[in-house]
């Protein structure tokens, strides 16, 4: 009986290990690209400012890229090849940084980022902003059937965690705190990580 159940466990710690990432991997990858993440994530705040915006990758060439422009009323959504002139026009017509954005579009694909926006929040009743950064990356693929999204939380503040580095609510410091929906988990004292099925 023990040697069957010794056996199980061992089969059961299988499985649960080809299902969910592990944290080594996620210290080890932010470790890896931070100066990179932090790169992109500072490129987009600039830029966004001024003239909120979003980009994404549709495809897993990397090729398809829509972008969405935010202004006072109206939400406008575009697609495009990356390297179309339609997607040129579009950054005139708006006043972009054209060349800027361009540099921000091409560190995304380089760093297989397929997904940046950035989402207003209330912390203590003020306003605050954090941004996402979503990743599409292989050995995610590896680990499951199916396709896995890597999303960093790029908080302006540190932020509250529990003892299984579960991000909590500052207003109320015992509640998980859920980000569309999801459990998000402590990389450092301002930045979270989930693993998700969908990369916005």
């Amino acid at each position: 009986m023990k040697v069957k159940l010794f056996i199980s466990g061992i089969i059961l710690l299988a499985v649960l290990g080809g299902c969910f990432p592990t944290q080594k991997f996620t210290y080890n990858y932010y470790q890896a690209n931070e100066k990179a993440l932090q790169r992109i994530k500072t490129q987009y705040a600039r830029l966004s400012k001024d003239r909120p915006f979003s980009i994404e990758f549709k495809d897993k060439a990397f090729s398809k890229l829509g972008l969405e422009i935010i202004t006072d009323s109206i939400r406008y959504i575009y697609v495009f090849d990356s390297d179309s002139q339609a997607l040129t026009d579009t950054l005139r017509k708006y006043h972009f940084d054209e060349r800027a954005v361009n540099d921000l579009i091409y560190d995304m694909r380089q760093n297989s980022c397929t997904w940046i926006t950035t989402l207003d929040y209330y912390e203590k009743r003020q306003r605050k902003q954090l941004y996402f950064l979503s990743i599409r990356h292989k050995d995610l693929t590896a680990k499951w059937k199916d396709e896995k999204y890597f999303t960093l939380a790029f908080f302006s503040s540190k932020q509250l965690f529990d003892h299984k580095n579960r991000l909590l609510d500052k207003d109320l410091d015992t509640q998980k705190r859920s980000i569309n929906g999801e459990i998000f988990y402590k990389v450092n004292d301002s930045i979270a990580y989930t693993y998700t099925g969908h990369f916005r």
